[in-house]
């Protein structure tokens, strides 16, 4: 029988994998897959790691709206879908993420807007066949055309980096070693609001230091009520700075815009309630 070089590769990545099954305690299988040591590229020069450390519970949170959609995050043990995945990297690298964790470039994560975190994802590029398990730990994207943000080393391996944004497929796999599961299991939702009458505002930066939040809100000033909120993220201070207030959708929307004159690119438009 002729074996293709392709299929040579497959039964090799196997037995490793099962290599590493049998030699590491840590490892666990989730949903007939080995989630203890994902697979990087063998081609990539990059240092990412899968951060399996964890402890506690999964946390899923209240419905939010941002940009006039309503999330409602929930635990979805069927989760299986299919849709566009962008990256993030420098302009949030060393912030903390939803769940508290510091946002590594450098680590095989991912955000996502209604799954619970932490929890590990299987996501495949349906572009190019590469697959990687992703530890799941933030919130977003709030694109209307997009289901998955992915960390610059997630982008790496699965190989859409410089193309910016590829079609994927995204599977929930379940909590991280040593983290209890969400309670009660219901479908995720994302309702589309009226923004015909809703009221926005724009959030220009989150920070865990009140000097860098002062120093935005100094920055933007000139562009409207510019205000610091403080909130509490797992026991440590979160200072989110705001710009305009009341603001029609249109309005909101050219608000951030007009931000990026002043550094300021990943603005969000975020409704109030």
């Amino acid at each position: 029988m002729r074996v293709s070089a392709r299929n040579i590769s497959v039964m090799m990545v196997l037995a490793c994998a099962a290599m590493l099954a049998a030699c590491s305690s840590s490892a666990h299988v989730v949903r007939g897959l080995s989630v203890s040591a994902p697979v990087i590229g063998s081609g990539s020069s990059s240092s990412a790691r899968l951060n399996r450390t964890g402890a506690g519970e999964q946390k899923i949170g209240r419905p939010y709206t941002i940009n006039g959609r309503t999330y409602v995050p929930a635990r979805d043990d069927d989760y299986d879908e299919i849709g566009v995945s962008s990256w993030y990297g420098p302009n949030f690298h060393g912030r903390p993420t939803a769940n508290g964790e510091i946002f590594d470039q450098n680590e095989l994560s991912a955000a996502h807007p209604t799954l619970p975190i932490p929890a590990l994802i299987e996501v495949t590029n349906l572009e190019n066949g590469r697959t990687q398990v992703l530890r799941l730990n933030d919130r977003g994207p709030f694109a209307r055309d997009r289901i998955l943000d992915v960390s610059r080393a997630a982008a790496i391996e699965l190989g859409f980096l410089q193309q910016g944004t590829a079609r994927v497929r995204v599977r929930y796999l379940g909590p991280p070693d040593g983290v209890a599961a969400a309670g009660s299991v219901a479908p995720s939702r994302i309702i589309a609001a009226n923004t015909a009458t809703g009221r926005f505002r724009v959030q220009a930066g989150a920070f865990s230091q009140r000097a860098n939040a002062e120093a935005l809100r100094r920055r933007l000033s000139s562009q409207g009520d510019a205000s610091i909120e403080r909130v509490r993220s797992r026991g440590r201070n979160i200072y989110r700075v705001f710009v305009g207030d009341d603001l029609p959708r249109s309005e909101a929307d050219r608000l951030s815009r007009s931000l990026g004159r002043f550094g300021v690119y990943d603005a969000r438009v975020v409704a109030l309630n």
